[in-house]
């Protein structure tokens, strides 16, 4: 009797320990999740071996619709939705995204080792209904037209996609569209959709809205329950087609948006191009030029004559370079990946260039200009001596300035190059007149040269100019170090 007993209780240990040692795992992902690696099998193998426990997981594509609607209904059950994907579910845990996950996942495993866990949805499983029970027939209601607006910067947007796709699945009646704000097309209807609408001009720059009729979401507002609130209110009546727009409003609703970017865009751009333009590296080769001036004694007209020649070469120079570089960006923009891993490494890139910039304005006020970090090397400064005496000297001296200024741009890009860089992508982050912005970078980016030009016509000597400079690296370097932390923080904003 006592051996049928222990043999009784070894086997319900056994019994036990088969039903509940195991941590069992919900993974719920997408293919085109760019964050779902962590949760692939193999790594959460490795983490169930490094903690001990035998781990279980069952995955779940949320582009199959129910799949999509168990995610949805597991998040309301435990009260925690609009995670980002991927989403993991282990016992009383609900992980959204690949921070959460990477911080939480193996400490909830190993809270779960010694007893395990059950299936998310084991006890309540009849509680989930399948996605054909919910199913309207297309009849029965008029349409009801959706609109989505949305950038493929925003992490936000990521998620509605899937959700937009099990809203056509389940209400057949809804004609539903998505609009890339990253065209210039689909900014202006959205401008005009939003006047129509009466949206306030401060939350048209919000990268993801959703249109339904006259009703409006933007950004976690987008979720399921509140878009069903709103079909609620249509279903019946039916709307109209929200982004049919007459081609009158189209062109109102473009000159709002160029006089409102003017107004927001303008100052940063700006100060951009004059700070790079006061930039030590830069005002050497201005003082340097001024003094070739001085030496070949030109005079009067002939300063101003070469003077504008060598300006006209720089300026044409850096907007074309600037244009093919925003050009050959734009036509990778509409990935969400790559303008993720360009607004990162740009953005900190620029955080390493402020530092840098503090750090040699630290030693310019001590007065160690010679050891700064961020300037031309000796080599390419003496080639950029050459080159502005070599074409002075060409009969023509107009065209050898001309010349002269292409030659040099392309030579003090190495310096000029770590302001103009991240500012082309802070303006293809905008994506509204970019050119005419690039335009006006570089206009502001000579006009230190065109005032020290002036005062070289006007009798001012280059060692005064040159004085001038010395004096003023500090302030120069300082003001250099605050517009990158400047940039790097806005594109690593549009990263996060």
């Amino acid at each position: 009797m006592k051996l049928k007993v222990v043999f009784a209780g070894v086997l319900f240990s056994i019994l036990c320990n088969f039903v509940f040692s195991s941590v069992r795992v919900y993974v719920f992902y997408s293919p085109g999740c760019e964050n779902c690696e962590i949760v692939r099998d193999e790594n959460l193998k490795e983490i169930g071996r490094n903690v001990g426990v035998e781990k279980e997981a069952r995955y779940f594509n949320v582009e199959d619709i129910e799949n999509y609607q168990k995610l949805v209904e597991l998040e309301e059950k435990y009260k925690d939705t609009e995670n980002e994907l991927p989403v993991v579910f282990i016992g009383k845990y609900v992980l959204g995204g690949e921070e959460e996950i990477k911080k939480k996942l193996e400490e909830v495993i190993r809270e779960y080792a010694k007893t395990g866990s059950r299936w998310p949805d084991e006890i309540k499983d009849k509680e989930l209904q399948s996605i054909e029970n919910t199913r309207v027939e297309i009849s029965k209601y008029p349409t009801i037209y959706i609109a989505f607006f949305y950038q493929t910067t925003c992490k936000e947007c990521e998620r509605v996609f899937y959700l937009l796709n099990y809203l056509k699945k389940k209400y057949p009646f809804l004609k539903i569209k998505e609009f890339n704000l990253m065209e210039r097309e689909n900014e202006i209807l959205f401008e005009a959709m939003a006047e129509k609408i009466k949206i306030p001009e401060e939350k048209r720059i919000i990268p993801a809205t959703l249109i339904i009729g006259t009703d409006y979401l933007q950004q976690r507002e987008i979720n399921l329950k509140n878009i069903e609130k709103i079909i609620g209110k249509y279903k019946g009546k039916g709307s109209e087609c929200i982004w049919k727009i007459e081609e009158e409003k189209l062109k109102e609703a473009e000159e709002r948006i160029i006089k409102r970017f003017k107004e927001l865009g303008i100052l940063p751009v700006c100060l951009a191009g004059l700070i790079d333009g006061i930039n030590p590296c830069a005002f050497a080769v201005i003082v340097f030029f001024i003094s070739y001036l001085v030496a070949t004694k030109r005079k009067g007209k002939e300063i101003l004559i070469v003077g504008f020649s060598f300006m006209a070469g720089v300026f044409i120079t850096y907007f074309l370079f600037g244009c093919g570089v925003f050009s050959f960006l734009s036509r990778f923009t509409h990935y969400s990946a790559f303008s993720k891993v360009l607004n990162f490494c740009v953005g900190t890139g620029a955080i390493i260039l402020g530092l840098l910039s503090f750090y040699d304005f630290l030693k310019a006020r001590k007065g160690e200009i010679k050891n700064i970090k961020l300037q031309l090397p000796q080599s390419i400064k003496k080639k950029i001596h050459s080159t502005i005496i070599s074409k002075g000297r060409l009969k023509n001296y107009a065209i050898g300035s001309f010349i002269s200024g292409v030659i040099v741009s392309f030579l003090e890009f190495v310096c000029t190059g770590q302001v103009y860089f991240p500012t082309i992508v802070f303006v293809l982050n905008q994506q509204r007149q970019g050119y005419f912005y690039l335009s006006l970078y570089n206009l502001f980016f000579i006009f230190p040269l065109l005032l020290i030009l002036l005062f070289s016509y006007a009798g001012i000597s280059s060692q005064k100019i040159s004085e001038f400079s010395r004096n003023n690296v500090v302030s120069a370097k300082l003001l250099l170090s605050l517009f990158f932390f400047f940039l790097g923080g806005y594109l690593l904003s549009n990263t996060f």
